[in-house]
């Protein structure tokens, strides 16, 4: 029998199955207290278990004005994470049941943003999984070598005219440059017009440096001993994996090209560290196709499927959402929640279009 549980980003529970199961930091309870500053909402996981297997996926419950709540993967790829050698019938069981849950708490509908390293198998007979485009990754075995052979022409020319000229990018061990970051990000964002889903407030990064501690790195760029870019990441040791997350440079230095020396910096640290992977991520919302994609596969070839999973929890408190359009229920391969698309129209800030939905 498969026992459903909704667990407190506090409970103790939590860390205690990821130590069993595979996962990034988009699942660590300190990134879920942080994502609740960001994605508005009540941090929690969904656990199942039958006594020897065991998946967990993180949510983000935001509340629905007409009554209930939906459920959201928090920013990031924060899928499904499963314990060693699950079959197929566990998961369907487990995914089924949780549905059940969730439904009997007033969940809705619940969106999950798979990871495009962790969830490569990922299938379920529940709900609909969508193909949403490519991530970029770079292969951190690899010597230093065969990545700089994997760069391409324009960047290796990029980045060796900006360290004759004397750039250079370190780790910021105590985050003394973190307020210096804040500031670029946030200019970086209000430069690009960015939806309100990616800019967070002082609280945000309070938590996430506190909740994330050693799992959090910031790499910044100087010149002259000026900060001129800077950079959050991820590193999920267990796991080999590192993220890029947030990015930020002063527009006047643009000409530099810093963005290239961090990746180039960070791609060098995690292979003298032995991590696995340092994962780019895609383009805006999913894209394969924009320059922001085209950028990162100009440091390596591997990309990988993004891919989101969308589940109708409660039928007919959706299909009523949505004003009775049935349409809704059989095509979940538009935006979804659909219910929320009129609001995402008129403010971006439900990240919808920007991972993708949810």
């Amino acid at each position: 029998m498969i026992r459903v549980t909704i667990l407190g980003s506090s409970a103790r529970e939590w860390l205690a199955v990821l130590k069993r199961c595979s996962h990034d930091c988009y699942h660590l309870p300190g990134w879920m207290r942080a994502a609740e500053f960001g994605d508005g909402g009540k941090a929690c996981a969904v656990y199942a278990t039958d006594g020897e297997n065991e998946l967990l996926v993180p949510i983000i419950r935001r509340e629905v004005d007409a009554g209930g709540w939906d459920a959201v993967s928090p920013y990031g790829y924060g899928g499904p994470a499963v314990s060693d050698a699950v079959s197929q019938d566990f998961l369907d069981q487990a995914m089924a049941a949780i549905v059940n849950r969730l439904r009997e708490a007033g969940c809705i509908s619940w969106f999950i943003r798979l990871h495009p390293l962790l969830n490569v198998d990922w299938h379920s007979a529940v709900g609909e999984l969508v193909e949403q485009g490519r991530t970029v990754s770079i292969d951190l075995a690899k010597t230093a070598e065969e990545h700089w052979q994997e760069t391409c022409s324009s960047h290796r020319r990029n980045i060796r005219k900006s360290l004759e000229a004397g750039v250079t990018a370190r780790i910021d061990q105590d985050f003394e440059a973190m307020p210096t970051f804040i500031k670029l990000y946030r200019q970086s964002m209000e430069r690009l017009d960015a939806a309100d889903y990616y800019h967070f407030d002082d609280r945000y990064y309070e938590a996430l440096t506190g909740g994330l501690g050693a799992s959090l790195k910031l790499f910044v760029a100087e010149e002259g001993g000026a900060i001129i870019a800077a950079a959050l990441v991820t590193v999920a040791r267990a796991a080999g994996i590192i993220q890029a997350h947030l990015y930020g440079m002063d527009e006047r230095y643009a000409h530099r090209q810093p963005q290239k020396i961090i990746t180039h910096a960070v791609r060098a640290w995690g292979r003298e560290s032995g991590l696995k992977r340092f994962h780019l991520g895609g383009g805006v919302g999913g894209s394969s196709s924009d320059s922001l994609f085209h950028f990162k596969k100009g440091f390596s070839p591997d990309t990988h499927a993004f891919r989101t999973h969308r589940v109708i929890v409660h039928p007919e408190k959706y299909l009523t959402l949505c004003g009775g359009d049935r349409s809704v229920l059989s095509d979940m391969t538009r935006y979804f929640p659909a219910y929320r698309r009129e609001a995402a129209t008129v403010d971006a800030g439900g990240g919808s279009e920007a991972l993708a939905n949810g």
